[in-house]
């Protein structure tokens, strides 16, 4: 992607209004970074997570920017140089990312820069999204080097495989009710094998359901990578953004054809199950259109202006 496919006048570094003199802040302790290909793919999360952050952090500045290129090292050192003076024009404030990918650029590259995930942020307020009461596997970047993603599962990588990103999905996927199946497991959750609660009282993980080993394809894959999400989706699978649960955005086959209505259609009682993944002629045209280059740049304009107009009355 060049910049001007990203068209850089969609780009919106900066503080937040002080309410007192109604001029942006000179010193904000926190900032979103929520990636370009976020804004690009799903513009109304950009919006609803800058609006509801600002209520746990009021100086809450908004990063709607490049930051990483690919693997191209002369653009990220290019990059790199333009954030960190933007970041001290903010007051240096903690950077909140959404993508693995963004974590290990700003932990290898602006180590000046602190970071943290949204994800441990909504798990350290106790945010929770709606109840979610389906059945997802975890599918999370290789961030190792050597490609690929991870399926779930313990990893011998660990925090090297999404960046430490995996255990906080996973804790808020189950706070919402999802069940994480993991292949040849019968166990529970993250309560751990003897079922008991966890230590902070909360209720022991979900006992996973016999499923057809025909039908394991057919689980939709959960992530918080937006890059897993769209590769998933354009190789036939059927792939679900964590703040797409968080946010009540539902299923993301259903969201891409724009017939949620927030409405639950589950059983609390009722064991997960496998549900038909197959798209029909809208959700596929739903589909292409989410990729295509004009919708991208459309979506990054639409975020930028819906910030201006929300927060900056501009």
């Amino acid at each position: 992607m060049t910049s001007d496919f990203l068209n850089e006048a969609a780009y919106l570094v900066r503080a937040p209004l002080d309410p007192a003199t109604g001029q942006p802040l000179d010193k904000c302790e926190y900032a979103l970074f929520p990636g370009l290909a976020l804004a690009q793919s799903e513009p109304e999360l950009v919006v609803l997570m800058y609006d509801s952050l600002r209520h746990q952090h009021p100086d809450l500045a908004i990063f709607l920017c490049k930051g990483r290129e690919g693997a191209d090292p002369l653009l990220n050192r290019k990059w790199s140089e333009r954030l960190l003076t933007r970041w001290r024009s903010l007051g240096k404030p903690t950077v909140i990312v959404t993508n693995p990918e963004d974590m290990k650029f700003f932990r290898r590259i602006l180590t000046e820069i602190p970071v943290v995930s949204i994800y441990d942020e909504m798990l350290s307020h106790n945010i929770s999204g709606g109840c979610s009461r389906e059945l997802y596997r975890i599918s999370e970047p290789d961030l190792s080097g050597a490609g690929g993603v991870s399926h779930g599962g313990a990893s011998s990588r660990g925090a090297e495989t999404s960046a430490g990103f995996e255990p906080a999905v996973r804790e808020l996927a189950e706070n919402m009710g999802a069940v994480l199946y993991e292949a040849g497991s019968t166990g529970t959750g993250s309560a751990g094998a003897d079922g008991a609660d966890g230590a902070d009282g909360g209720e022991a993980g979900t006992s996973q359901p016999e499923i057809d080993p025909a039908d394991v394809s057919k689980i939709p894959f959960l992530t918080s990578s937006i890059d897993v999400r769209n590769a998933m989706k354009k190789n036939g699978f059927e792939a679900v953004h964590i703040l797409e649960l968080i946010y009540g955005m539902g299923r993301s086959n259903q969201h891409l054809a724009h017939t949620h209505d927030g409405a639950h259609d589950h059983d609390h009682d009722a064991p997960p199950k496998v549900r038909e993944t197959t798209m029909d002629a809208s959700e596929q045209a739903a589909l292409e259109e989410l990729f295509s280059p004009e919708a991208q740049k459309r979506n990054l304009q639409e975020v930028h202006d819906t910030l201006l107009s929300l927060y900056w009355a501009e």
